[in-house]
C-alpha cells in the first residue's frame, strides 16, 4: 500500500508563461514573550479548561491566560523544579501531570494533589480524557486511570525499558507510542489490557505523537522521527507515509476546518489541508511554516487548537506562538505584475478565479501542496480591457470596454467575438454586465444599446432598447432571479422588472422604488433581492416592501459598488472607502475601512466573486482583497463572561476570607460578605476570546446600586466606592458588537455587612437607654425640690430623644429633599415647635407631681390631730 492510493492530490498541468506567487499567507502570528508577561521559552503542554482559560506548562512553570493577562502560577503549584508536562480538562477540573511525577487537579480555583510524586515517581508525558475517565501515561511506570475517585495503576510489562511518549484509545484498542515503535493493546476492561504486538512498519521507530482523526474515526495519525504516517482500521493497521522528507514529527492537532497541523523537531510547522467534502482521506494542500518563511522556530514541541480554532504552537526554545487566520488578505498586482483595474471577477472551475483587468485576463489558482495564490496573465487577451465576466458550464463570456462581447476558450487560448448587432460588424461597444438566467439564457447589458438575451450558442433571441419600448439604453446591472423574473438597474432611470409573464414594471419611474441610480442587483439565499445604489444606500426587497440601509443605519457609505452573499447568508458590500458586512442573523451591521486591514479600501463597480471554499474577493484598482472564510471568521460567538476577582480599594486580596463556604461561581466564591469598612470594590471580569480580546464589548450594573446598564465599554473592570450596607448583585454581559446584546449575563452576589451601630440589637440598646433616661427623670423629678433642676432634666431628656429621632430621619429626608437648606430648616423648626409644648406639659406634670409628693410627705411627717 502506497501513499498515492491512500490520498489524492489536486494537480494542474498548464505551463505558466508569466506567474506571480502571491504572499504572505492567510495567517498572522503573535509571539508571547517577556513583553507579554510570559517568560517561558520551552513549552511542554497547552490546553484549555471548561471556563475558556488557556493553560501553558513551560520551563518557567505554569501560566493561565485569559486573552489579556498571562498569569504566572508558580507560587501556587508549578515551580521550575517540577514542571507541568501534560494537562487536560476533565469533568471535575483541570488535571496536571508533572516532570518529576504525580498528578494534581485544579478545581474551584485551588490546586490539589491527586497522586503525589511518591505514588507516581515518573514523568507524566500525556493525560487524556477517555469518556469520563482520566488516563495518564508515564514515561516508564505504565498507565494510570482515574475513575470515580479510584486510582487504577496498570503496569505494562511490554513497555519496561522503553520510553513511552504518547497514547490514544481507538474504539476498543489502546495505542502507545514509544521509542521502539507503536504498541497495540486490546482493552478488555478497566484493568485488563491484552498486548497485540507492535504495529508493522513502526518497529524500532521513535513514535512521538498520536492523533485520532475527528472525522474519519478509524484513522490514526502517527508522528515519528521518520515522518508522518497514518493507520486505518480495517486494513490491518498498516502504516502509510504522508510526510517522509526527513521531518521528525513531534506534535499533531486538528482544527475545525479539517486541517491537520504537524509540528516537528527540525522543520517547523506544517499545515495539511484535508478535503472536507468527502469521507475519503484526500489532501488538498500542504503549507510549511519555518524560519525560512518567517516563522518563529523550526523546533515544535506542542500543538493545541482552542475552541475559537486558534492554533497554539509550543516551541522548544522560542516560547509560545499564537497562529490565527487573517480576516482579510490583499493581493497587490500593480507593482508586481503591472496589473490595474480589476473590473470583473468570476469563479473558474472549483479552485480557480478569472479576473478581468485593463491589461487583459488573469487566471488565479494555487499549485498542489502550496497555499499561495498564483496569478497568470493570459497573453492572448492582452490589449483588451475587460469589464464583465461570466463562467457557465461550457463557456466563458467576456465583455470588453471597447470591443464588445467575446467567448473565451482557455484550452486553445483563443477569443471569439459574439456579434450582437447584425448591422454593426465592428461592435466597438462597452459591455457592462453579463448574467445567466435559470433557463440557461445569457443576458448582456451593452452601453447605449440596451439589453440582449442570447441562447447558449450566442444567438440573439431578444433585443431590448428604447426603440422596442424598453425604458433605457444604458443598463448598468442585470439580475435574473430564481422565479423567472429579470431585474434591471441603470443610472438616472432607476430600477425596472421584467416579469416571467413578459410585463415590464418601471419601479423607479412609478415611484415604487425611491432611487434612480442603481449599481448592482443580487438575490439572497432566502430569495430576497438586494439592490445597491449610487448615493441612496442599499435596499432589500422581500416581495412586498423595500427596506433601506443607509449610513445613518450603519453602512460605511451610501455609495455601494458591489454586493455578494456568502455561504451563510451574510451580505458583503464594497464601497470606495471600505467594506460593509450585514449579518441578518444578529440584525447588525459592521464596517471595515482601515487600509492596514484591507490593504486597499476601494472596490470596483460590480467586481466581486466567491470561490469554492466560500472566500469572498473584491476587485480593486490595483489588486484584489480577499475576505478569508467569512462564514467562519466573522460569526458572532456568545461568550461566557467570568468574574475573575474582586479587589478591595484597588488592592489584590484573598477573597476566600470573606466567603461563607468554598462553593464557587465560575472561578471565585459564590457567597461573599464584606465588613462595612471594606466597601470599595473593584470587579475584574473577562469574556475569554483568545483570538481578538479587544473586539469584546461589555455592559455591567450593580443591582441594588445601579438602575440601568452601564455605557458600552472595553474595560474589564468596574469599581464601586463607599457602598452602603446591603445585598448587591453584580451583573455583566458581553458582545462583539455594540448593537447586539442577549439576555444572558453573569451575576455574582455580594453583601456589605452593616456596622454594629446599625444592627438591631444596637437600636434596641439605644431605645432602652432613652427609656431608662425618661424613667430616671420621672423618678428624680419627685425628689428634687428645685424647679430649675426639674426643668433642666426634662429638657435634657426631651432634647436627647428628639435629637435621636432627627438623626434617624435625616437620611430619609436627604433622599426626599436632597441638600436643599429650606427643607432642613423646616424640619428643625417643626421639631423645635414640638419640643416647646412638650417641655411645658412635662414640666407642669413633673411640677404637679413634685408638689403632690411634697404634700404627701408633709402630711406624713405631721402627727394626727385629735378633735377637741
Amino acid at each position: 500500500m502506497t501513499a498515492s492510493n491512500r490520498y489524492a492530490l489536486i494537480v494542474f498541468g498548464w505551463v505558466l508563461p508569466f506567474l506571480l506567487c502571491a504572499g504572505p499567507r492567510d495567517f498572522t502570528t503573535l509571539v508571547y514573550n517577556s513583553d507579554r508577561d510570559f517568560d517561558g521559552i520551552f513549552i511542554y503542554t497547552v490546553t484549555q479548561d471548561s471556563d475558556g482559560f488557556l493553560w501553558v506548562g513551560s520551563d518557567d512553570g505554569l501560566y493561565r491566560f485569559d486573552g489579556e493577562q498571562m498569569l504566572n502560577l508558580n507560587a501556587n503549584d508549578s515551580t521550575v523544579d517540577n514542571l507541568v508536562t501534560a494537562a487536560v480538562a476533565g469533568p471535575d477540573g483541570l488535571y496536571l501531570g508533572f516532570f518529576a511525577g504525580g498528578i494534581h487537579r485544579v478545581r474551584s480555583g485551588k490546586i490539589e494533589p491527586v497522586l503525589e510524586a511518591s505514588e507516581l515517581p515518573s514523568r507524566v508525558n500525556q493525560i487524556r480524557l477517555i469518556g469520563s475517565d482520566i488516563w495518564a501515561l508515564t514515561q516508564n511506570k505504565g498507565l494510570v486511570i482515574l475513575q470515580n475517585g479510584r486510582k487504577i495503576k496498570i503496569p505494562l510489562k511490554e513497555l519496561e525499558g522503553v520510553i513511552c511518549r504518547d497514547f490514544w484509545v481507538v474504539r476498543d484498542e489502546l495505542f502507545v507510542g514509544t521509542n521502539e515503535g507503536l504498541f497495540r493493546y486490546g482493552i478488555q476492561g478497566d484493568e485488563r489490557l491484552q498486548f497485540e504486538g507492535v504495529v508493522p512498519g513502526t518497529i524500532n521507530h521513535d513514535v512521538n505523537t498520536l492523533l485520532q482523526d475527528d472525522r474519519l474515526k478509524d484513522v490514526l495519525w502517527v508522528g515519528t522521527d521518520e515522518g508522518l504516517f497514518y493507520l486505518e482500521r480495517g486494513v490491518g493497521w498498516q502504516s502509510v507515509a504522508v510526510l517522509t522528507d526527513q521531518i521528525q514529527v513531534s506534535a499533531l492537532a486538528k482544527d475545525q476546518l479539517n486541517t491537520l497541523w504537524v509540528g516537528s523537531k527540525n522543520k517547523g510547522l506544517v499545515q495539511i489541508e484535508l478535503e472536507p467534502r468527502t469521507r475519503a482521506l484526500q489532501i488538498n494542500s500542504i503549507t510549511r511554516f519555518n524560519r525560512s518563511t518567517g516563522f518563529e522556530s523550526n523546533q515544535i514541541n506542542e500543538l493545541y487548537v482552542d475552541r475559537e480554532n486558534e492554533v497554539w504552537v509550543g516551541t522548544f526554545g522560542h516560547g509560545l506562538v499564537q497562529l490565527n487566520r487573517a480576516y482579510f488578505h490583499h493581493y497587490e498586482l500593480y507593482n508586481t505584475i503591472q496589473l490595474s483595474g480589476v473590473h470583473s471577477m468570476s469563479r473558474l472551475r472549483a479552485e480557480e478565479l478569472l479576473l478581468g483587468t485593463d491589461q487583459g485576463l488573469v487566471r488565479v489558482f494555487s499549485e498542489p501542496l502550496k497555499d499561495s495564490l498564483i496569478f497568470e496573465r493570459l497573453a492572448f487577451s492582452e490589449g483588451f480591457s475587460f469589464h464583465a465576466l461570466l463562467v457557465t458550464e461550457d463557456k466563458i463570456w467576456a465583455g470588453t470596454e471597447k470591443n464588445g462581447l467575446y467567448t473565451i476558450d482557455l484550452a486553445s487560448r483563443k477569443m471569439k467575438p459574439v456579434r450582437l448587432l447584425k448591422d454593426n460588424p465592428v461592435e466597438n461597444q462597452l459591455i457592462r454586465d453579463i448574467q445567466q438566467d435559470r433557463n440557461g439564457n445569457i443576458w448582456v447589458a451593452a452601453a447605449a444599446n440596451g439589453v440582449f438575451e442570447l441562447n447558449e450558442s450566442g444567438e440573439v433571441l431578444r433585443h431590448f432598447n428604447t426603440k422596442t419600448g424598453f425604458y433605457h439604453n444604458d443598463i448598468v446591472t442585470i439580475c435574473p432571479d430564481r422565479y423567472g423574473n429579470v431585474w434591471f438597474g441603470s443610472h438616472a432611470t432607476g430600477l425596472a422588472l421584467l416579469t416571467k409573464a413578459g410585463e415590464l414594471k418601471l419601479l423607479s419611474r412609478d415611484e415604487i422604488f425611491p432611487s434612480f441610480d442603481i449599481n448592482t442587483i443580487t438575490q439572497h439565499l432566502d430569495g430576497n433581492v438586494w439592490i445597491a445604489t449610487q448615493g441612496a444606500g442599499l435596499y432589500e426587497f422581500d416581495g412586498e416592501v423595500f427596506r433601506q440601509y443607509t449610513r445613518k443605519k450603519g453602512l460605511l457609505s451610501n455609495y455601494c459598488n458591489s454586493v455578494m452573499i456568502d455561504d451563510i447568508g451574510q451580505i458583503w458590500i464594497g464601497h470606495r472607502l471600505g467594506i460593509t458586512l450585514i449579518q441578518p442573523e444578529y440584525d447588525i451591521i459592521r464596517t471595515f475601512n482601515h487600509p492596514n486591514e484591507l490593504g486597499e479600501t476601494e472596490s470596483e463597480l460590480n467586481s466581486v466573486c466567491k470561490d469554492a471554499k466560500g472566500n469572498v474577493y473584491f476587485g480593486n484598482p490595483y489588486g484584489i482583497t480577499k475576505v478569508n472564510l467569512p462564514y467562519f471568521n466573522f460569526k458572532i460567538e456568545e461568550l461566557q463572561t467570568q468574574v475573575k476577582s474582586i479587589r478591595l480599594f484597588f488592592e489584590e486580596t484573598d477573597i476566600y476570607q470573606f466567603a461563607a463556604n468554598e462553593e464557587l461561581t465560575e472561578v471565585i466564591p459564590s457567597q461573599l460578605t464584606f465588613p462595612h469598612d471594606q466597601n470599595h470594590l473593584t470587579f475584574d471580569y473577562i469574556a475569554i476570546k483568545l483570538r481578538n480580546p479587544q473586539a469584546v464589548r461589555y455592559q455591567f450594573k450593580l443591582k441594588g446600586f445601579d438602575k440601568h446598564w452601564s455605557p458600552v465599554t472595553n474595560n474589564t473592570q468596574a469599581t464601586y466606592t463607599n457602598l452602603s450596607p446591603g445585598e448587591y448583585t453584580f451583573m455583566v454581559r458581553q458582545s462583539e458588537h455594540e448593537g447586539y446584546w442577549t439576555d444572558d449575563y453573569t451575576s455574582l452576589k455580594v453583601e456589605i455587612r452593616p456596622p454594629y451601630w446599625e444592627m438591631w440589637w444596637f437600636y434596641l440598646l439605644q431605645i432602652s437607654i432613652i427609656l431608662l433616661l425618661v424613667y430616671i427623670t420621672y423618678f428624680l423629678s419627685a425628689r428634687l425640690r428645685s424647679e430649675f433642676a426639674v426643668r433642666l432634666m426634662v429638657y435634657i431628656c426631651i432634647f436627647i430623644a428628639f435629637d435621636y429621632i432627627h438623626t434617624e430621619l435625616e437620611p430619609y429626608l436627604e433622599e426626599f429633599s436632597g441638600e436643599t437648606p429650606i427643607f432642613q430648616v423646616a424640619v428643625n423648626l417643626l421639631l423645635a415647635l414640638c419640643l416647646l409644648p412638650i417641655e411645658i406639659r412635662m414640666t407642669r406634670y413633673m411640677k404637679k407631681r413634685r408638689e403632690q409628693a411634697a404634700l404627701a410627705a408633709d402630711r406624713k411627717s405631721q402627727p394626727d390631730q385629735q378633735p377637741e
